[in-house]
């Protein structure tokens, strides 16, 4: 196989900032790229222990995860601004359209489940696959655009189980709502966005060491990852994002089968591709092996739940 060539590194300055961003808890705001009239949202990478993080090298490969299986995604850069490291994610272009707004989860929500708690974020036991469809339901009278929803959005939980998102709560997924001519709205799924808290990024270098030479492993921090989605209101905590995947399959096998056979043509080696074009300076070796080593594992398992 050729070399795969490395993902670029956009380099900001701080006169490219144009505004901070509130929302969330990651240190975050608006950037200007070169000449882009559209400005993307600059975010830094974490430090733990006075370790950065991988939350930016996590993000770009999901969303190029998200393009080889054709899910519509936040386009993501890797990207530094004065020498701090980090991601950029270009707004969505949709909203640049007069009437065009963006209507996330907990909103939508609110207005279609009794006594939802949209201010909320991870520990809401309502956010679950069902009251989800019910949002889709509210908001999408057209049965083919509510078909193409159900789809869009089995994807985005089929990403999930793939690089373990742990962080999918009711304010990371949207609609775009589009007012029309006549004054009425129309609502179309958003891409997905925001996928940093995945592939083992916070786990420190050398406790990745460690586990890389226990066979066992990868199955083991696979099945303790709690997701943000509930399968029932009455769990305890969300869902392991594989764990929902088994579930929700059963329940609408014929949303989740398309992405099975998407898979199967994909295969696992381009997915593994993805991760060799992470530049060696910004990810560590054995955080590589451990990541391509989940993607593994999450492949067979979701491909198996979905055959």
């Amino acid at each position: 196989m050729p070399d795969l060539e490395p993902y670029r590194i956009i380099p900001l300055r701080k006169e490219d900032v144009l505004a901070t961003e509130e929302m969330g808890s990651k240190r975050k705001g608006w950037v200007q790229v070169g000449a882009d009239s559209t400005p993307w949202l600059f975010k830094h990478a974490r430090l733990s222990n006075g370790e950065v993080t991988g939350e930016h090298w996590a993000e770009k490969i999901a969303a190029e995860l998200a393009d080889l299986l054709q899910i519509p995604h936040a386009r993501v850069d890797l990207a530094t601004l004065d020498g701090a490291v980090g991601c950029i994610s270009r707004r969505f272009a949709e909203l640049s359209r007069p009437g065009t707004e963006l209507i996330h989860g907990n909103d939508l929500l609110a207005g279609a489940v009794l006594g939802y708690d949209r201010a909320g974020r991870r520990a809401q036991p309502d956010h679950t696959i069902e009251n989800i469809a019910k949002a889709v339901l509210a908001v999408i009278p057209d049965r083919d655009e509510r078909e193409a929803a159900f789809h869009q959005l089995v994807g985005f939980v089929t990403l999930d189980a793939l690089i373990l998102n742990t962080d999918r709560h009711h304010e990371n997924w949207a609609m775009l709502r589009l007012r029309s001519f006549d004054g009425t709205y129309v609502h179309r799924v958003a891409p997905t966005f925001d996928h940093a808290s995945s592939l083992g990024r916070n786990e420190p270098v050398e406790k990745v060491d460690r586990w890389l030479r226990e066979p066992d492993r990868f199955e083991w921090y696979a099945a303790r990852g709690r997701g943000a989605i509930f399968i029932k209101p009455t769990d305890s905590h969300g869902a392991n994002p594989l764990r929902l995947v088994e579930v929700a399959t059963r329940a609408w096998p014929r949303y989740f089968q398309p992405w099975g056979k998407m898979l199967q043509n994909v295969g696992l080696d381009r997915i593994l591709s993805l991760v060799d074009r992470v530049p060696d300076h910004v990810m560590d070796a054995r955080h590589r092996r451990f990541a391509k080593g989940l993607l593994g594992f999450t492949f067979r398992q979701v491909t198996e739940s979905l055959s």
